[in-house]
C-alpha cells in the first residue's frame, strides 16, 4: 500500500519503486535507522535549499522519503522489505543470495541464519554449481563472494 508509506527505495537499474514503513524499519535494524536518518538529514538540507518561504502546509504534510539501492535484484529486495515490515520471508532458491546480502548488510542475523541453512540444505542436494552461477549476480557483495570462494573449492 505505497500511499501507508513514507520511504520509496528504487531498487536496481531500473529504479523500481519498492515501498516501505520508515518507523518499522528504523526499530528492527541499527543500520537502517542510520540510513533512513543520512537521508533524511539530506533531503531536508535538500528541499529547505530550495525552498525560499515555508508555508504551514509545508511544514504539515510529511514529504516521502526517496532512496536509491541500486544494487539489489528488484524481487529480492521486496522480499526483503517484507521480511523487514513483517518478520516472515519465502525463502527460494531465486531469492536466497540477494536475501542473504541484504541481511549481512542491513544487520538481520534470523534471516541471514535462515538463508545459509537453506543454502546448506541445498548444497547438499547437488545444487551447489547452480548456487555458484546465481552468486555471481551479487559478486560485488560480500557475502556473495564469499560463498563463491566457498562453494567454487567445493564443486571443482
Amino acid at each position: 500500500m505505497p500511499d501507508m508509506c513514507d520511504v520509496t527505495f528504487l531498487v536496481g537499474k531500473e529504479k523500481i519503486p519498492v515501498h516501505g514503513v520508515k518507523a518499522i524499519m528504523a526499530t528492527r535494524s541499527r543500520y537502517l535507522y542510520q540510513l533512513l536518518l543520512q537521508h533524511q538529514k539530506k533531503s531536508s538540507l535538500e528541499h529547505s535549499k530550495t525552498k525560499k518561504s515555508k508555508t504551514i502546509k509545508d511544514s504539515v504534510s510529511p514529504r516521502k522519503l526517496i532512496i536509491n539501492v541500486p544494487d539489489y535484484q528488484t524481487r529480492d529486495f521486496e522480499t526483503f522489505l517484507k521480511f523487514v515490515h513483517s518478520g516472515k520471508a519465502n525463502l527460494d532458491f531465486k531469492n536466497v543470495i540477494g536475501l542473504l546480502c541484504a541481511s549481512v548488510e542491513f544487520g538481520f542475523t534470523d534471516l541471514r541464519t535462515a538463508c545459509m541453512q537453506f543454502i546448506q540444505r541445498y548444497q547438499s542436494q547437488g545444487h551447489g554449481q547452480a548456487l555458484l552461477d546465481l552468486a555471481w549476480t551479487y559478486q560485488h557483495k560480500r557475502p556473495a563472494q564469499k560463498l563463491i570462494c566457498q562453494l567454487s573449492s567445493v564443486t571443482r
